[in-house]
């Protein structure tokens, strides 16, 4: 398992000792423009994770996987699930995100949905 952790500025401090294989400091308030930016950051850090992670033996293939923690602003939160989906559908990454989903976080992005309906229809 390897572990990324995405925190807004604001709460870094919070979390000092804490270890995780990558952390990707984002924005307290994200904007229409820079969330695209990040989404893309954290994407690319979760394959190098997962890159890293299929290459270390396992002797149960179900601990394969990379688990992302968060504390920043809910649209970060819409963002990982949606980046759970598509890299689920696209390259079979097993992204865990192990904090409950906040209540406003249930609109998935035009792409998310698509994948799953894809899906649903296999």
């Amino acid at each position: 398992m390897k572990s990324m952790f995405v925190v807004s500025g604001s709460f870094v401090n919070k979390h000092v000792g804490k270890e995780y294989d990558v952390i990707v400091e984002v924005a307290d308030e994200p904007t229409t423009e820079n969330i695209q930016v990040y989404a893309d950051q954290v994407m690319g850090k979760i394959k190098e994770l997962w890159d890293m992670e299929v290459a270390t033996p396992y002797s149960d293939l179900a601990e394969r996987k990379v688990v992302v923690h968060l504390h920043a602003a809910p649209p970060f939160a819409a963002m990982l699930v949606n980046l759970q989906i598509i890299l689920k559908a696209q390259s079979g990454i097993v992204v865990e995100l192990p904090w409950e989903t906040p209540p406003d976080v249930t609109k998935l992005d035009a792409e998310s949905q698509e994948i799953l309906r894809k899906l649903e229809n296999k």
